[in-house]
């Protein structure tokens, strides 16, 4: 839902270059068709929680978002009529790789006791979304072959921070939503990231593919809570888990270079002409 939703967002997000005129035929129907979109990954936010509650794994129920890059590629590919390279395929293969393994390995193995500071997790939060800030400006202004990455990363930061904000709640407050609603900030804070993660991703579509942004937002979904772990928890990942992760940057990396870096420029005409209409 997350992924295949933020492909049809993609399919029709220059709709909101029409102004007032998007209300009006004929882009009244793509903003219905961006609409459906938008709900598809604001509804894939409720499993989230729910994921890490029968987890207590945050960095598993991360990892799992890569599986759906599976959907995207075939979305973007047949329905976006989006161009690829072997380049692209690579790293979308070691992004998907990187993310099953790590998942299983999440899955299966036992958590360390989890136990935090409140000012490590708004230091370590802070400056991971300072940093990935200035890159998107950076990305905005000088940079516009990694725009779509760029944005793609920061709001995948922004889901993946939501998410162990989530588990964060959960080892504050116990196992009762009700009392993590009323005893702690993180549920209110990460619904609020959700949102901007939804605004960011837009803004990355503007000039970016949809197989350089939506790969960018599951890397930085899958390794934020990992990085956090790290931080916030002092869980330090064990050395299968890096080789993991490295092939997920490769991956990354790949999809912002090669193809991405020459069509970045051009977010794909078909996306606003009328045969690339939902089918």
């Amino acid at each position: 839902m997350l992924n295949v939703g933020k492909g049809v967002q993609k399919q029709k997000v220059h709709v909101f270059l029409q102004g007032r005129g998007m209300f009006r035929p004929p882009y009244r129907r793509d903003l219905g068709i961006w609409l459906i979109g938008f709900a598809m990954t604001t509804s894939a936010m409720l499993f989230f929680p729910l994921g890490v509650y029968l987890s207590d794994s945050p960095s598993a129920i991360s990892s799992m978002t890569g599986i759906g890059l599976i959907g995207l590629l075939l979305y973007a590919v047949f329905v976006i009529g989006e161009r690829t390279s072997l380049m692209d395929a690579v790293g979308i293969v070691l992004v998907i790789f990187g993310t099953m393994a790590l998942g299983y390995l999440g899955s299966v193995r036992e958590l360390p006791t989890r136990q935090f500071d409140d000012g490590t997790l708004v230091w370590a939060i802070s400056i991971a979304l300072s940093a990935l800030a200035v890159i998107c400006l950076v990305a905005w202004r000088w940079w516009r072959s990694i725009h779509g990455v760029s944005f793609g990363m920061a709001a995948g930061l922004l889901i993946g921070t939501g998410i162990f904000l989530t588990d964060c709640a959960q080892v504050r407050a116990g196992e009762s939503f009700l009392t993590q609603l009323q005893t702690t900030p993180y549920l209110y804070v990460a619904f609020v990231f959700a949102i901007a993660a939804t605004v960011v991703t837009q803004l990355g579509f503007l000039r970016g593919r949809a197989l350089e942004v939506v790969p960018g937002v599951n890397s930085a979904t899958i390794l934020s809570p990992l990085v956090f772990e790290i931080f916030v928890y002092r869980s330090m990942p064990v050395a299968v888990d890096l080789f993991f992760i490295g092939a997920i940057l490769a991956g990354v990396f790949l999809l912002s270079t090669g193809t991405a870096a020459r069509v970045s420029e051009d977010t794909v005409a078909s996306s606003s002409e009328p045969e690339a209409n939902l089918v």
